[in-house]
């Protein structure tokens, strides 16, 4: 068993911490979705470089992963609420936000309370304040394996 204390530790400043699953997921998504002039590509393989890297249950329950349920500000603006997904399986309308755009991209790995930038494809930089995580799916996983007695979904 690992001990459970990794869960408190936060990564360097400025670095995401990401799960070795959603890592995974990334690395294999830039190089099946993305074609090779894509500007994603380069700005996954830099997010991928400079994670902090950690066993999937591991991720602290205050960390954005893939499936997380995430309220974010871009440049101060009004409050968006958006699922965190991988593909191209959700178009855009206003209820996911894609990991393999300069916005969600920029949410993965971070926590409520830090701020991170985007590029746009035009060049302009963005300022992803991150509000809340309503939901993180390494968290729901853990409460459902501790049980009725712990904070599993009977709790909810």
């Amino acid at each position: 068993m690992r001990d459970s204390s990794l869960n408190s530790i936060p990564p360097p400043a400025g670095r995401p911490l990401i799960g070795l699953h959603d890592y995974g997921r990334l690395e294999i998504a830039a190089f099946e979705q993305l074609d090779m002039l894509s500007p994603m590509r380069p700005r996954i393989a830099r997010l991928l470089a400079e994670a902090c890297l950690v066993p999937g249950n591991e991720v602290p329950a205050d960390t954005v992963t893939l499936g997380s349920i995430v309220r974010y500000r871009v440049d101060g603006d009004r409050l968006e609420r958006r699922l965190l997904t991988l593909g191209r399986e959700y178009a855009p309308n206003d209820q996911y936000v894609n990991v393999l755009t300069p916005v969600g991209l920029a949410l993965i790995g971070r926590r409520p309370g830090e701020t991170a930038t985007a590029e746009t494809f035009e060049g302009r930089m963005l300022a992803i304040s991150i509000a809340a995580l309503e939901y993180q799916p390494e968290a729901a996983a853990r409460a459902r394996e501790a049980g009725p007695d712990g904070d599993g979904p009977e709790a909810a």
